[in-house]
């Protein structure tokens, strides 16, 4: 039993409090007009090492989208159990239920979930490849592919050495007018391409079109400037922040986040309007595709894409775009001891 503490003076909520170590959940249950307030002058943060000599009456979770939420015990604290499990929780995220939303999300694990999603756009002359459905062809990649109808798989197999991590170039989103937005990484330095090889790759990055344009993004921030600026703006955002009011938006410019979403937006924008004026195959090339590529192609379609603006729509977005197209959550976020390779290619990788 615990209550959530209202700021303001605003009492607090009677409810359980579920703690895991993915997520918390607190239920409400009677509502508590009046609460006791914070007892605590020092709070202690909570890591995996911490040792305590008291069970604490108090838990402050701070959110990654800078909630900050207070939880009171006011009977016998802080149950030694749900302390231990406490100082191991990865991350909070509230339990919600949405409206409206059909079914399930796709996990884009199964044929079934490419298909469905491949007619739906209505993209002719495209069909899913099964030619790494046990990732031997590439690890990073999803099982299936979308890849040019005519195109055999055999044929395929030939162009997954000539690409940085054996990402090669497939299709992200097919717009109603008939232009198609792939992805693909940067060109292997050691590629040497046969005639059948180099005849295989136009097939790929043309698509069926006469007209093919690569977008690199090469004005956008180096992923090492984008933590940076993340790290900022999350200081500034913090309720313990130093920054008083009347220097807040000089402070808020001053983490560069506004230019770099500013940036992201308007590449994405070009992007939308490529495939819009004009039949053609508009290809995001990055160096590894595990980062821009991802955000890129999501912001288009989201521009473009009115079934993207919906909940189910966007969460099939997030599975496809980012989840099965390998994008690196663990590494990104600081959840696991990346490589001196990584540490290099995230410090140093700009998107020129």
């Amino acid at each position: 039993a615990a209550r959530r503490l209202r700021g303001g003076g605003g009492g607090s909520v009677r409810g359980t409090l579920f703690c895991t170590n993915l997520r918390v959940a607190f239920v409400p249950g009677a509502q508590v007009s009046g609460g006791p307030a914070c007892s605590f002058a020092k709070p202690k943060v909570l890591t995996a090492a911490s040792s305590l000599k008291f069970i604490p009456e108090e838990l402050a979770v701070h959110c990654r989208d800078f909630r900050l939420l207070r939880f009171h015990f006011h009977e016998s604290g802080l149950q030694p159990q749900a302390f231990r499990v406490a100082m191991a929780i990865a991350q909070a995220r509230e339990a919600a239920t949405w409206p409206g939303h059909a079914g399930p999300t796709p996990l884009f694990e199964s044929l079934h979930d490419w298909e469905k999603e491949l007619k739906r756009q209505g993209a002719v002359g495209w069909r899913v490849s099964a030619v790494n459905e046990r990732f031997d062809m590439a690890t990073s990649l999803p099982r299936y592919l979308w890849v040019p109808g005519r195109l055999l798989d055999k044929d395929l197999k030939r162009a997954f050495a000539h690409f940085e991590e054996r990402r090669v170039p497939r299709l992200c989103w097919h717009h109603p007018g008939g232009s198609d937005l792939l992805r693909t990484a940067g060109f292997h330095a050691a590629s040497e391409p046969q005639r059948e090889d180099v005849r295989c790759l136009e097939a790929l990055l043309r698509g069926g079109h006469g007209q093919c344009v690569l977008v690199a993004p090469g004005e956008l921030p180096s992923l090492a400037e984008l933590q940076l600026s993340y790290g900022k703006l999350r200081a500034l955002c913090l309720p313990d922040s130093p920054v008083p009011d009347d220097k807040w938006l000089s402070a808020l410019e001053g983490t560069r986040w506004l230019d770099h979403v500013r940036a992201c937006v308007r590449k994405a924008s070009e992007v939308a309007s490529l495939l819009a004026a004009r039949r053609c195959s508009v290809v995001l090339q990055e160096p590894h595709d595990r980062d821009f590529n991802c955000l890129l192609a999501s912001l288009a379609q989201l521009l473009a894409d009115p079934h993207a603006r919906t909940l189910p729509g966007f969460q099939s977005l997030v599975q496809r775009e980012w989840v099965a197209a390998g994008h690196p959550f663990a590494r990104r976020l600081g959840l696991g001891r990346p490589s001196p390779r990584d540490e290099v290619r995230a410090g140093g990788t700009g998107c020129g």
